[in-house]
């Protein structure tokens, strides 16, 4: 740390924790809890952090305030001392390092998890952190490197994250047979009506499967929407509905009970999943490369 900035006042671990504080809750009230006296704590330090840095930190907005441009970019630095120097306490301790990784539901449950296992053998001074969130909110967390990892839509990237390609996952219709006694692939499309079908609520992929299938004229018959795939899944196992899920589902099924049909109008409909980070996160946490090598080791 330079003289300049140790001559100065204003600064110190506990403001900045903080100011992370309050960046992650994303206003003063939720990240002091409510509580009066810790409210008005963290008002007066991110006060002396603005004077300190002499920049606005902060700004009204109605009866709360929002983060500047600014806050962002010294939350962001704070976080990667605070990662970095507890990392190194760990690892002088001998405790294990706590690693993040998120993704939506289906992808944790039929990707991830099943390789939790190995992922523990292969990395045994590492503890992960493993976070069912929204694609927006895993973007989020890696911009703001509040988390390490994401598995995400290729799509989803912002600029400045780094990816790398994890795997293609297109879509199926998965049918019970006794749902559909002697479906085949040739009468699918005459039939496909007469199926009550489960999946996902909304998002890009429910939009395109509406906007595909009324332009390719198949009268889909959506009767159970999901807030994710692996619930629309459990609505097949029971027997009583069809799903259109990721290729990725076809693991959870028996395949004497269960069959998969390709949807014509979906054919072009592929979605590149990545694994993505910020390369400033990996910088500072070199625990980070060889997790990353061995997720991808055993995601591929």
């Amino acid at each position: 740390m330079s003289k300049s900035l140790l001559s100065l006042s204003g600064l110190s671990l506990e403001r900045l924790r903080n100011f992370c504080l309050i960046a992650d809750a994303g206003s003063l009230t939720k990240a002091a809890r409510g509580e009066a006296g810790r409210m008005a704590l963290f008002s007066r330090q991110i006060k002396e952090l603005e004077t300190f840095f002499g920049v606005e930190l902060r700004r009204r907005k109605g009866k709360g305030i929002v983060i500047t441009e600014n806050g962002r970019r010294l939350a962001a630095l704070a976080r990667e001392q605070f990662a970095g120097l507890e990392d190194f306490r760990r690892l002088c301790r001998k405790i294990p390092v706590e690693v993040s990784i998120a993704s939506g539901n289906s992808f944790l449950e039929w990707l991830l998890l099943p390789k939790i296992t190995e992922l523990r053998k292969a990395l045994p001074g590492v503890r992960l952190r493993v976070l069912s969130q929204q694609t927006r909110d895993i973007v989020d967390g890696l911009m703001q490197q509040s988390l390490d990892f994401g598995l995400i839509r290729a799509d989803a990237l912002r600029p400045g994250l780094r990816s790398e390609k994890v795997r293609a996952e297109a879509y199926s219709l998965f049918v019970p047979r006794k749902l559909a006694p002697g479906l085949t692939p040739s009468d699918l499309r005459r039939r496909i009506g007469e199926l009550p079908i489960a999946t996902s609520l909304g998002g890009q992929f429910r939009e395109q499967l509406e906007a595909d299938a009324e332009k390719a004229k198949w009268p889909l018959n959506i009767e159970l929407s999901c807030s994710s795939f692996t619930q629309a899944a459990c609505a097949v196992a029971s027997g009583g509905y069809a799903g259109v899920l990721p290729d990725v589902a076809a693991a959870q099924f028996d395949q004497t009970k269960v069959t998969r049909f390709e949807l014509p109008f979906l054919k072009g409909y592929v979605r590149p999943l990545v694994l993505a980070w910020h390369p400033r996160t990996a910088t500072v946490r070199d625990i980070l490369t060889p997790v990353r090598e061995c997720l991808m080791k055993l995601l591929l």
